[in-house]
């Protein structure tokens, strides 16, 4: 096509600077416009210097050929775009062999892509079900394969790269890269995952446990949840290569123990995969007063860890006292809306006794509490209205009298605006009918008759007499 193209440049009908793109996008057959995303070219007319085009949604789309010279981008043959167009099929074949077609979609961009990229370019034409599955085992594959760098960030773009290197080099190599004590946990992460693949897994971790231990020792005072994280990375990397624990390491229970460390914040720290672990680690350091730690903190901490803490008292055989806690946060209209939160999303019959009107009462309070703290949360709010059932379970054995004055509460409550008002209210008159003239302000009225003396009304009659006729 390139003579073609110089014919129509010596007649003026298109630039000469047009030429090279122009054989570029006749040669590939594919193209890509900034706004119209991909294309094939049909037809290349040279009588009328033009492109007829198929975009998605603007089949046979004419295009001038100085304009597509400007705004078009040619695209390769091999591209996974171009694969797509003209082969579908081999290319969803070929998604049985995970490494070739990551390997493909990497090369169409460069050599690398993150996975965002990599999943637009697959999904749903290549992968048309269980992606996440699909992408984890490539992720597997890849990582044990030499010639992918797989970041542990997702946002991190994947490398292909042609000269192999092995797992344990690159592992190796990401530690060494790896900038500050939680990005190291995080690869330490990674490689315990792929541990028994590596060459010399012992050599791995005597290069590993010793600068762990370093930062360990200048992190468990001002970052103690992040000191306690590489602990159990740490310990779990030592398990794995069968290693020989290092005399005088520092321990989690070491860190539990420092004065200035505080149990709730620390625990807020550590990501929640660990939680289970971290408590256990506080429990065996402060056997004699876990359980009064834990009933003190059940107040300050997120929903998910009160989650956590009442679970480990509930298996340690402490319900009543976990109970007691709550029934006193609750009828004292303390409990923070966290702990309510978790109370409400986890009711159960276990928790029957605790359970009831006032529940909601304290909810109200906590909510209205947390209008003037500087980090507000409406996750209490929110779930309370998508939860259409927890205002007539919570009332459902309470006495009528005690749903009026939880009715009235509902209505001058400041944390729901009408509409939302108007549908709890609903709720609560669905679940007890006997609140409808209270919500639809239809109270009846009775008129009550006045008793007096013939005296005192004869007295009151000529004061009136009085008034109007001489004052």
């Amino acid at each position: 096509m390139r003579t073609e193209f110089e014919k129509l440049a010596a007649a003026g009908k298109i630039e000469r600077r047009h030429v090279e793109p122009l054989t570029h996008l006749a040669e590939s057959g594919c193209c890509v416009h900034r706004s119209w995303g991909f294309g094939r070219i049909k037809t290349v007319d040279t009588v009328f210097a033009r492109f007829t085009i198929d975009f998605p949604g603007k089949p046979g789309h004419a295009m001038d050929l100085a304009f597509a010279a400007e705004s078009l981008k040619p695209i390769p043959k091999d591209h996974i775009l171009a694969r797509k167009a003209n082969d579908l099929d081999g290319v969803r074949q070929l998604a049985a062999h995970h490494l070739e077609l990551v390997k493909l979609v990497l090369n169409s961009y460069g050599g690398r892509a993150t996975a965002e990229q990599i999943q637009q370019a697959l999904v749903p034409d290549v992968i048309r079900d269980d992606w996440k599955k699909w992408w984890e085992t490539a992720r597997r594959e890849m990582k044990k394969d030499g010639h992918f760098i797989v970041p542990a960030k997702k946002t991190e773009p994947i490398v292909f790269q042609a000269q192999q290197t092995s797992l344990q080099d690159r592992t190796l190599a990401d530690f060494r890269k790896a900038k500050g004590l939680k990005a190291r946990v995080a690869v330490v992460a990674e490689l315990l995952k792929v541990i028994p693949d590596l060459t010399d897994k012992q050599a791995a971790a005597n290069e590993i446990i010793p600068a762990l231990n370093s930062d360990i020792v200048s992190h468990q005072r001002t970052q103690p949840a992040v000191a306690l994280e590489a602990v159990f990375a740490r310990d779990d990397l030592r398990a794995s290569a069968e290693t020989a624990p290092v005399e005088g390491e520092v321990t989690a229970a070491q860190i539990w123990l420092q004065e200035h460390v505080k149990f709730g914040p620390v625990m807020e720290g550590i990501p929640a995969a660990k939680h289970a672990r971290a408590l256990e680690s506080f429990k065996q350091a402060n056997p004699e007063r876990w359980i009064e730690v834990l009933r003190g903190a059940l107040n300050l901490v997120s929903a998910k860890l009160c989650r956590e803490f009442a679970s480990l008292l509930v298996h340690e055989g402490k319900m009543d006292l976990l109970k007691e806690t709550l029934v006193r946060l609750v009828s004292q209209h303390t409990a923070s809306s966290e702990l309510l939160l978790w109370l409400g999303r986890d009711r159960s019959d276990a928790f029957a006794d605790v359970l009831g009107p006032e529940v909601f009462r304290a909810m109200l309070t906590a909510m209205e509490r947390d209008q003037f703290n500087e980090k507000r949360s409406n996750r209490l709010r929110e779930f309370i209205l998508d939860d259409h059932e927890l205002l007539a379970e919570l009332t459902a054995s309470a006495d009528i009298e005690v749903i009026k004055d939880l009715t009235r509460a509902l209505q001058f409550s400041p944390v729901f605006d009408d509409m939302d008002k108007r549908s709890l209210l609903a709720r609560l008159v669905k679940a007890h009918p006997a609140v409808q003239a209270l919500v639809s302000g239809e109270q009846t009225r009775q008129e009550a008759s006045l008793l007096v003396s013939w005296e005192s009304l004869e007295r009151r009659r000529a004061e009136y007499q009085e008034l109007v006729q001489k004052k």
